[in-house]
């Protein structure tokens, strides 16, 4: 199943309780470069993406930082291993794989993906609102590497890249949101709608694969991001990004209030309810684990439950998907998948039991 030499990294930033955590589980932050004389994107054959990648491992150990990173080669990476990465958003679905590279440093906080759409993708990854945090630490980066690499740019229109709406600044930011309350007042339609107008994209991180629930978010969890910032500077867009996180959280507080006005008895009710599933259930299926999470997130939020464990829960959220799962199920044979899906549902409920019982961090799997 899994090669046991290939160790992944635990997404320790979403343990973190930073900033506005309630509401914001994490602020990614990342620019997109691409060398000049290089076609970007589809238009790159193997042999570029591969002199490509020699250019950037080459800068990397010339500023003496290669040893500061993990390599993974995704090539290379089994199966589960390349769905370990789309889970937490490191790698895009149904990418192609040969000549692609990720460098990976501080259990997973910091990263460069190459080949990975654009030629480079530099990204910061923290717990909570740390918007000038990450913005820092990807341009520290950024500017040492442009010392040793000749990257594309012009000056009418800044840095080119594969996105026409990130040319400029290249910059991207997006913020992995927990809104139950949005969603237990049906207020996220409403909401979202009034985003897009505004030039905001508001999706589920995760949603639903059965019949039933086909369009619901899985564990209320949301990506809040600029739908352009093209010939923007990274002042401003930071500016109005901070800005509309800002109101979203403000709101979604607002909600809870609401919700807790109308329903108290009912949500301690569930909150402790999913408490008690998740701490002794013998079988997890993903959608009731992350649905369990949420509710008992939501109560440390709110002050039913320990608060200590919000940064828990949220990394239990994307450890409990199916690629993470089966990664801690990489030293047993199974046989057919029948039997994988049940030893999964397994595996789920026992090592959530564990970690909420002992409620202690972890570094590695």
């Amino acid at each position: 199943m899994k090669d046991p030499k290939v160790s992944l990294p635990l997404p320790a930033w979403l343990q973190e309780e930073g900033p506005e955590s309630d509401v914001v589980l994490a602020t990614r932050v990342n620019l997109s470069r691409n060398l000049s004389n290089f076609p970007f994107g589809s238009g790159l054959s193997e042999d570029g993406l591969a002199e490509v990648a020699e250019k950037i491992e080459e800068a990397l150990n010339n500023l003496g930082l290669i040893d500061e990173f993990i390599q993974y080669d995704v090539q290379k990476l089994p199966e589960i291993g390349i769905r370990y990465f789309e889970e937490e958003g490191t790698l895009p679905e149904e990418l192609p794989r040969e000549q692609r590279y990720l460098y990976i440093q501080d259990a997973g906080r910091f990263l460069l993906a190459v080949n990975v759409g654009d030629h480079l993708r530099i990204e910061c990854r923290r717990g909570g609102v740390r918007i000038e945090e990450g913005l820092n630490r990807v341009q520290a980066l950024d500017v040492q590497l442009e010392t040793v690499l000749d990257y594309a740019f012009s000056l009418e229109w800044g840095y080119l890249t594969t996105r026409l709406e990130a040319v400029g600044s290249g910059l991207g930011m997006n913020f992995l949101l927990h809104l139950p309350g949005l969603v237990m007042k049906g207020e996220l339609e409403t909401v979202r709608d009034s985003m897009k107008e505004e030039g905001y994209l508001l999706r589920p991180l995760f949603i639903s694969a059965s019949a039933d629930n086909g369009n619901i978010a899985l564990g209320e969890l949301f990506l809040l991001e600029a739908v352009s910032v093209a010939g923007k500077h990274e002042k401003e867009i930071c500016k109005k990004l901070e800005e509309k996180v800002g109101s979203l959280l403000h709101y979604e507080r607002e909600i809870k209030q609401r919700v807790i006005e109308e329903m108290q008895l009912e949500l301690e009710d569930r909150i402790y309810r999913a408490l008690g599933v998740l701490e002794r259930a013998k079988t997890l299926q993903l959608e009731e684990a992350l649905e369990m999470l949420s509710l008992v997130r939501m109560g440390g939020c709110l002050g039913y439950i320990e608060p200590g464990l919000k940064g828990m829960i949220a990394s239990l959220m994307i450890e409990s998907c199916p690629a993470h799962v089966r990664y801690r199920l990489k030293e047993k044979h199974v046989r057919d998948e029948e039997t994988m899906e049940e030893m999964e549902a397994l595996e789920r409920a026992l090592y959530i039991n564990s970690i909420l019982k002992n409620k202690k961090g972890r570094d590695c799997v």
